[in-house]
This record gives structure tokens, C-alpha cells and sequence, in this order.
């Protein structure tokens, strides 16, 4: 019976790819129809509707591109930037288009806004490209992450000069009539584009032919589809607002339309997680820890009600969190009860990982004193930090996926905790070397962490000035 069930399933794989390869075929063919006979070409010209359609059409990529972004960046996954950024050109650029269509916002037609979506094309293939081969060169992809804002900077400042330019009717954009809107400049864009999207999608394909789900399928369909639109833009050249022009709008609709569809059908808070790079859903690498907990909580927490207990817990880890991660650039793991674990580059784009942990462990003291002289019968915190090496590993599935740190540094850290004075912080000797040199300590030597055989050594951290932000 299993077998019959698994050759069931591999002929509905079989049925799904045939489908997939007819589907993207038909555009192209039926572009080609249009070309020869051009009585079948009609001229289709609506301002308006023209306008409409790829001002939404632009809206819904970057949408796309932002939400592919933010997960990247929560993830830390090169490859889900790589295609946010890719998705933000493509719907920057088509923006532009729609925004110059004549009559509408502009009464004169700008070469520009012309071609303004085979040059967002062209930009979003180089992105297309590189998310296809980060995973060749281990050290692309922390590359592109600790470079993530200059990244999405320069896409939105690409957009802006272009339509600067455009506007200005700056060489070689000046005019209805400049090179830049003539067939030949159109054909160049689409050649390299249609190459560059190809040689993506076939390494898409390779890359997830093993696990063909629903996203990296349609990845691959709109990658097919806008070389195809580019194909459509070399050959139809200049017939503007004939139905073969129209055809290879529509295929740019169709590809990220049909991004947009896998996407929402994936499970909401992890949406792109089928695309994530190996080296996101398992690494090595090095962290710091910080472990924050309220000393005597639970005696507090007797003679107050449950919405006062609440209350005093949201008033600490309501200054924290922000401490935390805005101005130190560490993230928040969890709460848990009473305490707080954070963790510095998970990413791996912190070098001064342990300098920002332990910056923003006496910060976080400093604060909850000054509460606590404020509210004398408030608990104060002890606070611990490590460092070393840690892994991070992608657990659960849709409904729950978490990617906690785990190690023996991280079993540490906690225990560090416990041993740190009440208003203090006790770091680990990996955190301590790894520390500038105005770093104020007391030696801690030989301490039992519970769970270990050997004794550790630890420093209660005083001051250190260049570690406070």
C-alpha cells in the first residue's frame, strides 16, 4: 500500500510539473502568435486603466518585498533579503511606470517612466541572481546581512534618482525620443535580464528540486515568467499599447501574483521560511548571553494581586526591551516568569558582541535601581553574561517554529545568573577577555556552577565606559 501511495503521489508531482511547463509556454507562444500575424495585434490604449493596474501591481511587490524582508532580517537569511530586494525593484520600478502614464499625473510621455520596468527588471535579476547563488560562498551571506540597510537604502535611492532624472529629461532620458526609449536599448535590458532570470530559476530548481513545495515552486514560475515578460519587451520593441505590449505587462502580474498566493498560503509568522538558507536553520557561531532575573519575586508577588504582579513585571521589561535591542542591538529571546534571556550576534554581524551585552547589562541595573528608589519594596535584578560558542537550530513546524541558541555556554550564562550579586552582573572569563581595557572587574575564581564538574572563573563587571552606549 505505501508504495502504491508514494507512486500515486510522484505521478501528481509529475502531473503538477507537465502543468507547470504548459503554463509557462503558453504566454510566450501566444506572444509569438501575436508578432506574426499583427492583425491579431490590436491597439489596446486605456490611460486609466493602465494606471490602475500597474500602480497595484507595483503596491503589491514591494508589500512583498517588505514582508520578505522583515523576516529576513528576523531570521537573519541572506537568501529572503536577496529576493525582498529583488521584489522592492521590480515594484519600485513598475510604480515609476504607472506614475508617468501620460494623462494621468504627467501630460508629457518621459522616456523614463517608458522604461522604467525593463530596468526594474534588470535590477530586480541581479538581486534574483545573487539569492540564487548566496549559498555558494559561505562568506556571502553574513556579507550581505551586515550590509542589509545599505542594500535596501540603495534600491529606494535608485528609484528616487531615476525619476529625478526622468523628470529633469536629463540625457540620455530626454525627451519621447531619446535612446533610451528606442527598441534597441529596450532589446539590450531584456537580453541580459531574460539570461539572468533563466540561470536563476534552473538554480532554484537544482537547489529545491529535492523538496518541491508550494513557495520555492513559485519562485521559480515567476522567475520564468518575468524572463518571458522580457523576452516580450525585446520583441515587441516599441508597439506601445498593442495587445503584445500588454502581454508581457500581464506576465509581470502573473509572477508576482503568484508569489503573493504561495506566500499567504504559508503559515503566517514564518511565510518564507521554505526558502531560508541551510546556515539559517542550523549555525555555528559566536554569541554572548544575557540572563536577567528579579531577586525574591515570588514572596513579592504574594501579597499582590494578579493585575498588580502584571503591572510591576510589564513596568521592567517594558524599559528593558527597548534597552535591549534598540539601543544595544541584542534580541530578546524570552521572558520567562520574572526573568529576560537576550542574545548578541545571532546573526553573526556583531564583533563587539560581548561588549554590547555587557553595555547593556549595566545599563538594565542602572535602571532598575533607580525604579527601585522610586518603589523601595520593588525586587532588584541579578544579571549574567557569557560568551563562546554556540548553535542555533530551526525546531518545530508550521503553527510554531523557533530557532533557540543552544550550548553549553548558554547553560552558563544561566547558572552565572544565579551566582551574581543582588543589583550586580557576573560576567564568564570568555566575556570578560573579549571586553575593552577600561572594563572595571572582581574576580570571581572557582566558582561551582551547578550542572558542571569543574569549577569556573567569573568577574563581577563594575564599569566598563566604552561598553555604554
Amino acid at each position: 500500500m505505501e508504495s502504491v501511495g508514494t507512486q500515486r503521489s510522484q505521478r501528481r508531482v509529475q502531473a503538477g510539473f507537465a502543468l507547470g511547463y504548459v503554463a509557462a509556454a503558453l504566454p510566450l507562444i501566444g506572444l509569438i502568435s501575436l508578432l506574426l500575424r499583427r492583425q491579431l495585434d490590436p491597439h489596446l490604449e486605456n490611460y486609466r486603466l493602465h494606471f490602475i493596474l500597474f500602480g497595484l501591481v507595483g503596491t503589491v511587490a514591494l508589500i512583498l518585498g517588505y514582508a520578505a524582508g522583515e523576516s529576513a532580517t528576523r531570521r537573519g537569511d541572506a537568501r529572503v533579503l536577496l529576493l525582498s530586494l529583488a521584489f522592492m525593484a521590480t515594484g519600485g520600478f513598475m510604480g515609476l511606470h504607472a506614475i508617468g502614464t501620460p494623462g494621468v499625473l504627467f501630460v508629457a510621455d518621459h522616456s523614463g517612466f517608458k522604461v522604467a520596468i525593463p530596468v526594474g527588471l534588470l535590477v530586480s535579476a541581479v538581486f534574483a541572481g545573487a539569492s540564487a547563488f548566496v549559498d555558494v560562498r559561505p562568506e556571502f551571506a553574513p556579507f550581505v546581512m551586515r550590509h542589509r540597510s545599505l542594500l535596501r537604502t540603495g534600491v529606494l535611492v535608485s528609484m528616487a534618482v531615476w525619476f529625478a532624472w526622468t523628470v529633469a529629461d536629463l540625457p540620455p532620458l530626454g525627451g519621447q525620443n531619446s535612446e533610451a526609449a528606442r527598441g534597441s536599448l529596450l532589446a539590450i535590458l531584456a537580453i541580459v535580464g531574460t539570461v539572468v532570470y533563466a540561470v536563476s530559476a534552473a538554480r532554484y530548481w537544482l537547489i529545491f528540486r529535492g523538496r518541491p513545495t508550494l513557495l520555492p515552486l513559485a519562485v521559480i514560475a515567476c522567475f520564468v515568467l518575468l524572463s518571458e515578460a522580457l523576452v516580450g519587451v525585446a520583441l515587441t520593441g516599441e508597439r506601445k499599447w498593442h495587445a503584445s505590449w500588454w502581454e508581457w505587462h500581464g506576465l509581470i502580474l502573473a509572477g508576482y501574483l503568484t508569489i503573493g498566493f504561495a506566500a499567504y498560503r504559508e503559515w503566517r509568522d514564518e511565510r518564507f521560511r521554505k526558502l531560508y538558507l541551510p546556515s539559517t536553520r542550523e549555525r555555528q557561531g559566536e554569541v554572548s548571553v544575557l540572563f536577567s532575573d528579579l531577586v525574591g519575586f515570588t514572596s513579592f508577588s504574594e501579597s499582590r494581586t494578579s493585575a498588580e504582579v502584571a503591572g510591576v513585571l510589564n513596568t521592567y521589561w517594558g524599559f528593558a526591551a527597548p534597552l535591549i535591542t534598540r539601543r544595544y542591538g541584542g534580541e530578546v529571546e524570552k521572558f520567562i516568569g520574572d526573568g529576560v534571556v537576550a542574545l548578541f550576534n545571532r546573526r553573526g554581524d556583531q564583533p563587539d558582541h560581548a561588549a554590547r551585552a555587557a553595555g547593556s547589562a549595566l545599563a538594565l541595573q542602572r535602571r532598575i535601581a533607580d525604579l527601585v528608589e522610586e518603589h523601595p519594596d520593588w525586587p532588584r535584578a541579578r544579571v549574567g553574561v557569557n560568551s563562546g560558542e554556540a548553535v542555533v537550530r530551526e525546531i518545530g513546524g508550521a503553527g510554531h517554529v523557533a530557532y533557540p541558541m543552544l550550548g553549553d555556554m548558554i547553560n552558563t550564562g544561566s547558572r552565572l545568573e544565579q551566582l551574581a550579586p543582588v543589583g550586580g552582573v557576573l560576567i564568564g572569563a570568555e566575556t570578560y577577555e573579549r571586553l575593552p581595557d577600561d572594563a572595571v572587574v572582581e574576580r570571581k575564581s572557582e566558582l561551582r556552577v551547578k550542572g558542571r564538574d569543574e569549577a569556573v572563573d567569573a568577574y563581577v563587571l563594575l564599569s566598563c565606559p566604552s561598553c555604554e552606549r
